[in-house]
């Protein structure tokens, strides 16, 4: 069947025009798509530029390089930097003009020794030795030595030093001066100032000392001086018994004669003046004769006290007393001193003896062999030179020089009593 020409022309513009509506409807689909992708796009723009900041960072006055950072928080943005903070560490920030400013000052761990004490203290960069003194609670006086300027900016690990000084009036020499000295022990006052002391020398302040601000220290020069004299050497009177002559009469036999002896002084002075006398020789020039009496025992009369064969003696009171021992040989006098090595005070009755024979404290009587010499009643105080060496048996103290020089060095009896 043939068709009919005008239908198959409608045909044709039906299909024209349902073409081109598709294809209108693509590009319209297309746009609306386009359109849409550029607003997400834009607004992901602006969300990302509203959230994006800058950090500048300085630590200990050095600042770092500018960074970018997605947060205003301190801690993220220093870990960002790579930025190490401890616990001491001192951290601030603030936000400027959409930037972020944070500054680290970093801990500086100080010790500060004075006073014999050592004060750990904890301070930040840009602090000063002044502000660790305060800290520590130590003050610096005018005349104090300090280790660093107090202007002196801390490092970590600083050791901040306080050297006390005072100052100390010395007396030495005939002269008295002021030193400015460490604060420490006398001994070291005295070296600081210059003064060496002797080997005897003394001072009136022990070495061991601590020094205070206004002390007064005075030394002693302690020298030695030997004084010879000569002296009369009483004659002994020697009592001779004669049976044959009535009791109660005498006859002098021999007239004495007086010896002369040279006698060696040791005088011990402190700045010039004699502070102790001891003899040290005393030689016979002239021996003395003794003077000789005879004394008549025809009748009965009492018996002369005189040392007895039981252990016991008679003293020169009359008494009775018991000895265990008895020394007999050279003793010598002495007088003056400020002590005794017994830590007793000289005094007559304490003589100096070898302790290793004769011990401190033990109770003696001295006396001449035949009585008519009486030191009486002593005590072992002190250390003998002479005695150490064996040349005396002990040395007498007597109160004055005279006394020393009368009695000279002499044969006694020491008697070590019970």
């Amino acid at each position: 069947m043939r068709r009919r020409p005008g239908r198959r022309k409608w045909t044709t513009v039906s299909r024209a025009r349902q073409i081109e509506k598709a294809r209108r409807e693509k590009f319209t689909r297309l746009g609306v798509s386009l359109a849409l992708m550029c607003g997400i796009t834009a607004a992901s723009v602006a969300s990302v530029a509203a959230s994006t900041w800058h950090a500048s960072i300085q630590v200990d006055g050095s600042t770092q390089p500018e960074i970018v950072i997605e947060s205003t928080d301190s801690d993220s943005i220093l870990r960002k930097a790579s930025v190490p903070v401890s616990t001491d560490d001192l951290v601030s920030s603030t936000i400027e003009d959409g930037k972020v400013f944070i500054t680290v000052r970093k801990a500086k761990h100080v010790t500060v020794a004075a006073d014999e004490k050592t004060t750990p203290v904890t301070l930040h960069y840009g602090d000063t030795v002044a502000e660790a003194l305060s800290q520590a609670g130590v003050t610096v006086g005018s005349n104090d030595i300090l280790s660093a300027p107090k202007t002196m900016p801390v490092t970590d690990g600083m050791e901040i030093t306080v050297t006390r000084r005072v100052t100390v009036k010395i007396t030495a020499d005939g002269t008295t001066k002021d030193y400015l000295v460490v604060k420490g022990t006398v001994a070291d006052a005295l070296s600081e100032a210059g003064i060496t002391l002797g080997s005897e020398d003394i001072t009136d302040k022990a070495l061991t000392d601590q020094v205070t601000d206004g002390m007064q220290i005075r030394i002693g020069r302690v020298s030695y001086k030997d004084v010879t004299s000569t002296q009369e050497i009483p004659y002994q009177t020697v009592t001779k018994k004669d049976s044959s002559m009535n009791a109660g009469t005498k006859v002098v036999k021999t007239k004495g004669q007086k010896g002369v002896k040279t006698i060696v002084i040791r005088q011990k002075l402190c700045d010039g003046k004699v502070v102790e006398s001891t003899v040290t020789s005393s030689t016979v020039t002239k021996q003395p004769v003794n003077e000789v009496v005879v004394v008549g025992t025809r009748s009965l009369g009492k018996a002369y006290a005189s040392v007895g064969t039981d252990g016991t003696l008679i003293d020169h009171n009359g008494k009775r007393i018991s000895y265990r021992k008895v020394y007999t040989g050279r003793c010598t006098a002495y007088s003056g001193g400020w002590g005794t090595a017994s830590g007793m005070k000289p005094a007559y009755g304490r003589v100096a003896v070898n302790p290793k024979i004769i011990p401190y404290g033990t109770r003696l009587y001295i006396c001449s062999p035949n009585g008519k010499y009486v030191y009486g009643y002593a005590v072992a105080a002190d250390t003998g030179t002479a005695a150490m060496s064996g040349s005396i048996v002990a040395d007498l103290y007597f109160n004055t020089y005279a006394e020393c020089c009368r009695f000279g060095a002499r044969t006694m009896n020491v008697y070590v009593l019970d």
